[in-house]
């Protein structure tokens, strides 16, 4: 039997990374460049141009900024500004595992359909604002902890707060990681993250307008923007919360999907790092009591799963203990029952995405199922 290196597994695991990479990039040029814009293109273009100061609309007004002095169109500049985010979070994942003693079970983990593969899985609605957030996080626990590190975590949480106020759910995440490359709890540093972070909500929830006051649209229309049916703008929170209730089964099974995520990364733990797993357990239950109010106000739930299960698997590496050789570490055999669940996972996750995208329509399943396996079968 041929032993592969690890030198020579890690470069094939990379390889794979930068495929999914370059696969992502080449579609998010394909949607920026489509005649209708959806919803990845318009979550960027909220603005206060339309009806003054209001939530997530710092983005849209700094890219009309950069539109009117550079002449660059805005979905040139988002697919740009996507791009740059996909391949920083790509670049210090890699340089995190690097730095670390890990082994194929969290490096199989990484490649789940609610981790570093939603991305190629759901391209559809990929390159939202929370890629900020993952890259900020994983800029933040890769290599050593600087002054300069702690205030642009800071920094730039807060200043992603009027961006999206999603950010806010994931706080503890920001705690956490501090606490891991620090080793330490700094209740000044973290006290203040807080009270900053949630004085910012607090801002948004009783000053901030609504995303569309109405010119939104029409707005984006004389800028070159041409937006589809769906999108952020004609999004009707009364209406989603019907369809959500109506589409309870797919509700249940992203519920599903989550637990079975946590549950293998509390097994991992366990296993490999059994010193951490009493503070896994603990911040395991704290984050998701956190997260839990942005499940009830938003009908997203599978990116709400993404962005927790990846900043969860970013902490657990962040908490590996340190390589200090200067080649890879990859130690244990490859995992082949671990794949086979994942890949299992894969399909089930691809097969529901499918399902939900199209209205929760059954029939649009069974006859996306028949074509493929029809064009399988040429």
């Amino acid at each position: 039997m041929i032993k592969i290196s690890k030198d020579i597994q890690f470069y094939g695991y990379t390889g794979f990374l930068i495929i999914v990479l370059a696969y992502c990039v080449a579609q998010l040029y394909i949607k920026s460049h489509l005649p209708e814009l959806g919803w990845t293109v318009s979550d960027w273009l909220i603005n206060y141009e339309d009806g003054g100061f209001k939530r997530r609309g710092l983005s849209g007004s700094i890219l009309f900024f950069i539109q009117d002095s550079f002449g660059i169109p805005l979905n040139t500049q988002i697919f740009l500004i996507q791009s740059l985010f996909f391949i920083i979070i790509f670049y210090f994942f890699i340089r995190l595992i690097i730095s670390k003693k890990v082994n194929w079970d969290i490096l199989i983990l990484a490649c789940s359909p609610l981790c570093l593969l939603f991305i190629p899985v759901s391209i559809f609605n990929s390159g939202r604002k929370e890629i900020i957030l993952i890259a900020l996080v994983l800029y933040f626990v890769t290599g050593r902890i600087t002054g300069l590190k702690k205030y642009m975590l800071f920094i730039g949480f807060i200043i992603g707060l009027f961006l999206h106020e999603l950010f806010y759910f994931y706080l503890p995440f920001l705690m956490a990681a501090s606490i891991v490359k620090t080793n330490k709890i700094d209740f000044k540093y973290l006290g203040g993250l807080f009270v900053t972070s949630t004085a910012v909500m607090l801002i948004l929830f009783f000053y901030g307008g609504e995303i569309n006051q109405g010119q939104s649209l029409e707005l984006l229309k004389q800028r070159g923007i041409e937006l589809g049916t769906f999108n952020i703008f004609t999004y009707n929170v009364v209406e989603e919360r019907k369809a959500m209730i109506e589409a309870y089964q797919s509700y249940i099974l992203f519920g599903a999907e989550l637990i079975l995520m946590v549950l293998l990364f509390f097994i991992f733990v366990k296993k490999y790092i059994p010193q951490k797993l009493k503070a896994f357990k603990i911040f395991t239950l704290i984050s998701l009591l956190w997260v839990s109010p942005l499940y009830f106000l938003g009908a997203d739930w599978f990116r709400w799963n993404h962005i927790y299960s990846v900043l969860l698997m970013v902490l657990i590496i962040a908490a590996m203990p340190d390589n200090d050789q200067k080649t890879v570490s990859i130690e244990g055999r490859f995992n082949t029952s671990l794949l086979m669940i994942m890949i299992l996972f894969f399909i089930v996750f691809y097969l529901h995405i499918q399902y939900d995208s199209s209205g929760n329509s059954e029939e649009y399943l069974l006859q996306y199922i028949q074509d493929k396996i029809s064009f399988l079968k040429i």
